[in-house]
């Protein structure tokens, strides 16, 4: 499917349409997978602007959308109106047929990540999940040098470095995922994923569930 470098399965595509419409066919195999063995798939998501056309041909051409369940990998400490939220990203391009947990930032910083702790706890873990990477090697809303607040094992408070407050999936959480994936394109992410396919120190370079993680990425690695 992709070269191999040290832990990461590299499917490099260089254009973007193409590489979103094999990752969907790739989500599409383990939800079918998953869904034949135990009746449902469950799947984490990255916000952002990158998965933006990935989650749009899903809307259009993920045939499993009963038997799926999708939560925010992070979100922004924002309304779910304000256009900096992932979860309105997420619902507006996957559309209303997409059961998505929405992490409730109406609430209490800390009351919002212990209610996502409490509904990541009932999942256990996540057969499927899709990560970005910033160019600084954050994922999620897991930064260098910064300390994420557990409110539990699986979630916790962030503080992003232009001072907004996040509340993420904990790199505990994350690591217990079956399979796990990132989505990284545009050489401004070369510097970065070089980093981290070397072995850098940097928060992506904590994620390890034990398997092969895969890279999806336009870039030539």
């Amino acid at each position: 499917m992709g070269s191999c470098l040290n832990k990461y399965r590299i499917v490099s595509v260089k254009d973007s349409f193409a590489l979103f419409e094999k990752l969907h066919r790739f989500i599409m195999d383990v939800a079918c997978r998953e869904i034949g063995n135990k009746g449902f798939f469950t799947a984490g998501l990255a916000g952002g602007s990158s998965p933006k056309g990935l989650y749009e041909i899903m809307k259009d051409h993920f045939p499993y959308w009963e038997k799926s369940y999708f939560l925010p990998s992070d979100e922004r400490y924002v309304p779910s109106e304000d256009p900096r939220s992932n979860y309105r990203m997420i619902r507006n391009s996957l559309g209303e047929k997409a059961r998505i947990y929405r992490i409730k930032t109406e609430l209490p910083p800390e009351q919002a990540c212990s209610e996502f702790n409490r509904e990541l706890s009932k999942i256990g873990r996540l057969d499927f999940i899709l990560l970005g990477i910033g160019e600084d090697g954050h994922t999620a809303s897991l930064f260098p040098k910064s300390e994420c607040r557990t409110c539990g094992d699986n979630a916790c408070i962030s503080e992003s470095p232009d001072g907004l407050l996040r509340i993420s999936m904990t790199l505990n959480f994350i690591n217990r995922s079956a399979v796990i994936a990132f989505l990284a394109f545009g050489d401004k992410k070369r510097k970065i994923l070089e980093t981290l396919i070397t072995g850098g120190d940097i928060p992506a370079g904590q994620v390890n569930n034990g398997k092969e993680i895969y890279l999806f990425t336009d870039l030539l690695l």
